[in-house]
C-alpha cells in the first residue's frame, strides 16, 4: 500500500512559534516594567488563542493519503488522528487566496458538506504531490471563492 504524508514548510512553523512566544514576552515585560498596562498582554494572548483555534485548526493539518483512506491531524500534526474512507467523502474544493502579492492555493477536503482537512501551498512542502494523489482518490468539486 502506497501512502503519501504531508510535510510542512519551515517558515510557517517558525512564524507560529514566534507568534506563540510573543505573549509570553509581553507578560514578562508587564511584570518587569511598572509602566506597562495589563491590557496589552491579555489582548495579545487573546488574539494568539483565537489565531490558534481558528487559522491553525482549519489550515495547518497533517494529511496522510493512502489508496482507500485519508487520515488528518490538526495543529501541525499534534491533534487527534481521524481516518476517513475515500468513498465516504464528498470531494474537495480549491480556494485561491492572495496575500502580499503572492497567491496561495488551499484544498479543502469535504465530508457531508463539512471541511475535514486542508492542504495548503503556504503550509505544505509537497503540496503538488498531495494534490495529484488527492485527485486520484477523491472527486474534484471545482473552485470556490
Amino acid at each position: 500500500m502506497v501512502c503519501l504524508e504531508s510535510k510542512f514548510k519551515v517558515f510557517p512553523i517558525i512564524l507560529v512559534a514566534y507568534l506563540s512566544a510573543f505573549p509570553l514576552l509581553a507578560f514578562y515585560l508587564y511584570f518587569v516594567s511598572p509602566s506597562v498596562s495589563a491590557i496589552f498582554p491579555v489582548l495579545l494572548l487573546t488574539l494568539i488563542v483565537i489565531f490558534w483555534f481558528k487559522a491553525l485548526r482549519i489550515r495547518a493539518n497533517s494529511i496522510k493519503i493512502t489508496q482507500n483512506s485519508i487520515m488528518t491531524r490538526r495543529y501541525f500534526g499534534l491533534g487527534k488522528s481521524i481516518e476517513y474512507k475515500s468513498i465516504a467523502l464528498d470531494g474537495f474544493v480549491n480556494v485561491f487566496e492572495s496575500g502580499r502579492g503572492i497567491t496561495y492555493e488551499s484544498i479543502f477536503i469535504l465530508e457531508k458538506g463539512k471541511r475535514i482537512g486542508c492542504i495548503s501551498s503556504f503550509y505544505h512542502k509537497n503540496f503538488d504531490a498531495l494534490k495529484l494523489r488527492l485527485k486520484e482518490n477523491v472527486i474534484d468539486l471545482g473552485e470556490r471563492k
